[in-house]
């Protein structure tokens, strides 16, 4: 995919990536699907049935994901149980691609009382605002897609943000042409993956740039600034020339609210994003007497190792 096909030539509105689903086409899912296997625990070994109107959805999705705008909402009844919702979102998953276990098939995003800044953990086990970042800070494995399944929203806070690093590219190769090979240069990022030796030596093998192109010209985008800057403090290196303001001009670029979407998901609502080139963020939040829970999925267009 190139990155002219990648450009939001306009922030997208929600109606713009929304689709509603009827209760008859999800009933018919769950009718269809939910018996066959143990779709939760090995969503892997789960095979679409042959329905016209699941692959004409599918589909649609596939277009929507791989170029612009990269992103779809998809809204269902939010009526059904916490289970029904999770093998919807199961199924839909699976429809478009592999799913992946580092965290589990499925990651149950919520506070979990935890600070980010104080030990190595994912920021999805905290209630802070993430920053605008792209998933896995391992060198080699990055998901193609993003799925977000809304269980429960919080009381206050925790609104989606979305950003598209195609058109920040395009902003810094004008703006700042000086940049270019700093962009492209591999970075230490902090080893934060559960069960990984987390030394020195792993951070330092754990190295890639923030913007790669693919073999068609597309854009690839990897950030989190928080495990760029602590990879390098516990290294104690310093860092490369020019990086602290590029890392400013790229946060400043997603802090323009004329660069960012922004909207919230309420009970029900699937949220899929391509980890490529679009990149997210949320609002930090409060919980009410239920706690906010979205369902995080990994999704390779390719089967993983």
């Amino acid at each position: 995919m190139k990155a002219a096909n990648q450009l939001w030539g306009k922030i997208p509105t929600v109606a713009d990536i929304s689709q509603s689903l009827s209760i008859e086409f999800t009933d018919s899912m769950l009718q269809e699907h939910s018996n066959q296997i143990d779709l939760l625990n090995a969503p892997n070994q789960f095979l679409l049935t042959e329905s016209t109107s699941i692959q004409s959805h599918s589909k649609y999705w596939h277009q929507q994901l791989n170029q612009s705008p990269g992103v779809i909402r998809i809204q269902v009844h939010s009526g059904y149980s916490d289970h029904e919702l999770r093998l919807l979102y199961a199924i839909f998953s699976r429809s478009l691609g592999f799913l992946n276990n580092r965290y589990s098939y499925f990651f149950d995003v919520m506070d979990r009382g935890l600070d980010y800044t104080k030990e190595a953990i994912p920021v999805s086990k905290t209630k802070a605002e993430t920053g605008y970042h792209t998933d896995s800070t391992a060198k080699h494995y990055y998901p193609d897609f993003i799925g977000l399944l809304c269980i429960q929203p919080a009381l206050a806070g925790g609104e989606s943000l979305l950003a598209n690093a195609a058109n920040l590219f395009a902003y810094l190769q004008h703006t700042f042409p000086q940049w270019n090979e700093l962009m492209h240069t591999p970075l230490c990022r902090d080893v934060i993956t559960p069960g990984t030796i987390q030394n020195s030596d792993a951070i330092r093998a754990n190295d890639f740039p923030i913007f790669q192109m693919n073999s068609e010209g597309g854009i690839q985008f990897r950030y989190m600034r928080y495990w760029i800057e602590s990879a390098l403090e516990k290294l104690n290196e310093p860092s490369p020339e020019g990086l602290h303001d590029l890392l400013n001009t790229i946060d400043d670029y997603f802090a323009d609210s004329a660069n960012v979407m922004c909207f919230r998901l309420e009970r029900g609502d699937m949220l899929f994003v391509n980890n490529r080139f679009l990149c997210h963020n949320r609002t930090a939040f409060m919980d009410g007497e239920k706690p906010r829970v979205y369902v995080r999925a990994w999704i390779n267009l390719a089967e993983q190792e």
